[in-house]
């Protein structure tokens, strides 16, 4: 059974720099660090069935089972040891950690056995091989347990899928919790609780010689936590049953009895597994704890785990351009209506309802609009093209256009800009005529000048400042100008 939230709020103005850092590291260490651990181990496993090392340890390992009672039938005699049977046998061994400290300790094959020097050399020769697997040497084995392994594990993994699917729900995760705990809280659960699902997993399995690795107990202690900080407020979940899958709106501590049943209940009765199911429940319910704890000491930030707002505009959206792709434009344009009632600088919104209304260019809603539409492009500096072209759209179509002279202006200055000086020339020249003291006049007249300059035409750029000067004496433009003149 999978079950992952979908709610949260990603900003880029605020990132989560705590979660793209530990993505990094996991992926660094196994990118630079891990990406041989497989050969090194079989290249071990090798080792140890070609080097005659299984010849001499599993019959011991069988005298050992048959005398503490542990042989079984489904384990072969000594006299049906082929390669299958010896390699099976050995990764029992290996697993089993009081037969492994007896042999270290010299009473399974003693110094004055004919076979001790030979088992030994074999034996250090096999386990430097095997330690050349990072996952191995530095993840967590209970029987053997080492401070510093229980940090290093964590960021270890057993393969690219491991890595991969660890990574993606630590990126749902982080985005979801990191700004609103707080980048030190988030951290501390993310260490403390993988520390917490570290010391689960070595109180029910104290003899396990396995090494644990992977990022999922932290990330389960992260899971724990956003139960928590997101308490009763209502989050979208997927979740998956295998055969049906869906989404269901809960509130967000409902997921932590959930998960760890569904924890408990994997671990109880999927039969074999290389999943860590224990370390995982030690991880919900220390990350639970901390983020009970952490927001009463530090306390977080409570905004960020409110709601997204409902997106009302897309589905809007989505039903006009429907109605549009069926040439159903009375529907269409009421649907766009709306959009904007919601989002009254919407573009898409704005250029959809243009072409709508520019079937009927001597309407006033065409001119309405293309006023709106372009009074928005150009505030956007971000779509001076296309303010451009909506513009000489509108000028082509409508029979009068009825745009302000402001709106005007800063179409000419944009012209200019582009390099377009003719038409903005002729714009600004048509303003001046018909309303020569309009307020932004000197400035668009300084932009055309400048543009002038920069084509080379020397006696359009001297008019222009002529212009200027001579009718606009006490604006900025003027100033700038005499200053100019007089320091040359």
């Amino acid at each position: 059974m999978l079950i992952v939230p979908v709610s949260g709020k990603i900003g880029w103005k605020n990132p989560p720099i705590v979660t793209l850092l530990l993505v990094a590291i996991n992926c660094l260490v196994f990118f630079l660090f891990q990406t041989g651990d497989g050969t090194s181990r079989m290249t071990a496993e090798a080792f140890y069935l070609e080097s005659g090392l299984a010849q001499i340890e599993v019959p011991y390992y069988l005298d050992y089972l048959e005398a503490t009672g542990k042989k079984n039938d489904s384990h072969p005699s000594p006299e049906d040891l082929d390669e299958e049977a010896l390699m099976t046998l050995h990764f029992e061994m290996e697993a089993d950690a009081r037969f492994l400290d007896h042999l270290e300790q010299g009473k399974v094959i003693a110094p004055e056995d004919p076979q001790y020097e030979k088992w030994s050399h074999l034996r250090q020769s096999y386990e430097e091989k095997r330690d050349q697997s990072i996952a191995f040497s530095w993840g967590l084995r209970p029987a053997y347990q080492r401070v510093l392994n229980y940090f290093s594990y964590m960021f270890l993994h057993g393969g690219v899928d491991h890595l991969v699917g660890n990574m993606v729900f630590l990126w749902i995760l982080g985005c979801m919790l990191e700004i609103g705990s707080g980048r030190l809280l988030f951290i501390v659960i993310y260490l403390i609780g993988g520390l917490a699902a570290a010391g689960l997993f070595c109180l029910i399995y104290p003899s396990s010689t396995i090494p644990l690795v992977g990022a999922s107990g932290a990330i389960a202690a992260l899971m724990g936590a956003y139960t928590v900080l997101y308490g009763i407020k209502r989050v979208t979940v997927f979740f998956s049953l295998g055969f049906y899958f869906d989404t269901v709106t809960v509130p967000a501590i409902v997921l932590l009895p959930a998960w760890l049943v569904n924890e408990c209940y994997q671990l109880f009765f999927s039969g074999a597994s290389h999943v860590a199911y224990v370390a995982h429940i030690g991880g919900l319910a220390g990350g639970a704890l901390l983020a009970f704890i952490g927001e009463r000491l530090v306390g977080v930030d409570r905004d960020s785990f409110e709601a997204a707002p409902e997106d009302k505009v897309g589905p809007l959206m989505d039903r006009a351009l429907e109605h549009m792709g069926n040439l159903e434009m009375n529907q269409a344009r009421e649907l766009l209506e709306e959009v904007l009632a919601l989002s009254p600088d919407n573009i898409e919104a704005l250029t959809h309802l243009f072409n709508i209304h520019k079937l009927k260019p001597e309407s006033e809603d065409f001119h309405g609009t293309a006023k709106h539409l372009l009074g928005v492009l150009i505030r956007d500096a971000a779509n001076p093209e296309k303010a451009l072209g909506v513009f000489k759209i509108y000028v082509g179509v409508a029979g009068r256009p009825k745009l302000s002279i402001p709106l005007y202006l800063q179409v000419a200055g944009i012209m200019a800009a582009s390099g377009d000086v003719e038409a903005a020339e002729k714009i600004v020249m048509a303003v001046f005529k018909r309303k020569p003291d309009a307020p932004a006049l000197p400035a668009t007249l300084a932009k055309l000048a400048e543009a002038f300059r920069k084509k080379g035409r020397t006696n359009r750029w001297q008019r222009c400042r002529q212009l200027i000067c001579k009718h606009f004496p006490d604006s900025a433009e003027a100033a700038m100008i005499l200053q100019s003149d007089s320091s040359t």
